[in-house]
């Protein structure tokens, strides 16, 4: 008797094991196979995403900057060059006659509205029609992904001023909004560190991470980053930052609840007003005045076409980015520092947006053209 419930139970040991096993076979199959890109960032694994793209994130972990653009990534027509950039391959040294204008921000200046293909930027825009002009001129493309001013100025510092740059346009607002939607307010500091902890990075797994099946359960469930996120790369959400539970929350068309039933976001952005903003972009007019850069502030668009959209589609949101035009405007009074208003030069309308904040190829066929006649005008660079 005892026996046959030993054999009894190692069959079924091994029914379950078969299943297992084809369960995960199959998962594997259904991600690798059958699913959209979509579905796939969603649930493959880290071995995955490389063995499909290489080195599959667009951004990687950076001893100064927390992370920064991967270099040499490429993915279908987009492009990193070999320095990190988004666009084609540049020499560090300037070549002899030329003048470099770079361009430095969020994912605004990156493009992440066009991310598909880099020629759709307005960076690779203007570099073209230079070239189509005679014009001797280089554009680089110093925008990454989430970064907010205090990433432009450490990068500024030690990664654009080696490549001897002429002109410096900065484009940064959006972001370090989001940055002030921390609570309590104590928790509104200059290292960011209440908005992100970058202490911890999530690319070593544990063990069951390596299973498709229970990869899918837990990312289905919320209870796991996908693999794909660009956070497993930035380090933990800090408990005081509020901007992804908001964005949720307007999504679901349940805000105002939770943190925000009793301090809307409008409190929270008077309470932490946009004072590192300002030291930063202060401390940019001085290292680029320091170096001889021009460096140019741009005033920061947003389309309010987009209503359905989180942020740019809360009245309170949108006022913080016109305080922070102001001190755009600001800096540039006191420092002796050019502002490009290009919050009024382009127009709000839906065909230059994908969301109201990044740009359409349109939108930045148009941004590079005001953008060319702004440095022809101030600095004689083309014609």
């Amino acid at each position: 008797m005892k026996r046959r419930s030993l054999r009894h139970l190692l069959a079924l040991a091994v029914g379950l094991l078969l299943a297992a096993l084809v369960a995960e076979l199959g998962a594997r199959a259904l991600i690798w196979w059958a699913a959209d890109e979509g579905t796939f960032l969603g649930y493959a694994s880290f071995a995955d995403l490389r063995a499909r793209y290489g080195e599959h994130a667009r951004v990687t972990p950076h001893r100064h900057l927390g992370y920064a653009p991967t270099p040499n990534y490429v993915r279908g027509d987009n492009r990193h060059n070999a320095l990190g950039f988004r666009g084609d391959e540049i020499t560090v040294t300037k070549p002899a006659g030329v003048t470099r204008v770079v361009l430095a921000g969020g994912s605004t200046t990156y493009c992440d509205g066009v991310q598909h293909d880099y020629r759709l930027s307005h960076a690779w825009m203007l570099q073209e029609r230079w070239r189509q002009l005679g014009v001797a001129g280089e554009v680089i493309n110093a925008g990454c992904p989430g970064w907010t001013s205090l990433e432009t100025l450490i990068n500024f510092a030690t990664r654009v001023l080696d490549l001897q740059p002429d002109v410096l346009i900065v484009y940064h607002s959006f972001n370090d909004a989001l940055t002030r939607l921390v609570w309590p307010h104590a928790a509104y500091r200059s290292d960011l560190s209440g908005w992100f902890d970058r202490r911890t990075v999530h690319q070593a797994v544990p063990w069951y991470e390596h299973s498709a099946v229970v990869r899918a359960l837990l990312v289905a469930n919320g209870a796991m980053l996908p693999h794909g996120d660009m956070r497993r790369i930035l380090g933990d959400v800090a408990p005081s930052n509020h901007g992804f539970t908001f964005r949720d929350q307007w999504l679901a068309g349940t805000y105002p609840s939770g943190v925000f039933r009793d301090t809307p976001i409008e409190q929270m952005l008077a309470a932490n007003p946009p004072v590192y903003f300002e030291r930063n972009l202060r401390s940019l007019a001085a290292l680029a005045a320091a170096h001889r850069v021009q460096l140019v502030l741009a005033t920061f668009a947003v389309s309010a076409a987009f209503p359905q959209q989180p942020f740019v589609g809360h009245p309170g949101f949108r006022a913080a980015i016109d305080e922070q035009n102001e001190v755009i405007r600001k800096v540039g009074r006191d420092c002796g520092v050019r502002v490009f208003e290009l919050a009024a030069e382009i127009s709000d309308e839906p065909a230059n947006f994908t969301d109201g904040v990044h740009f359409t190829a349109a939108g930045n066929w148009r941004r590079a053209e005001l953008i060319r006649e702004y440095l022809r005008v101030e600095f004689g660079i083309g014609r």
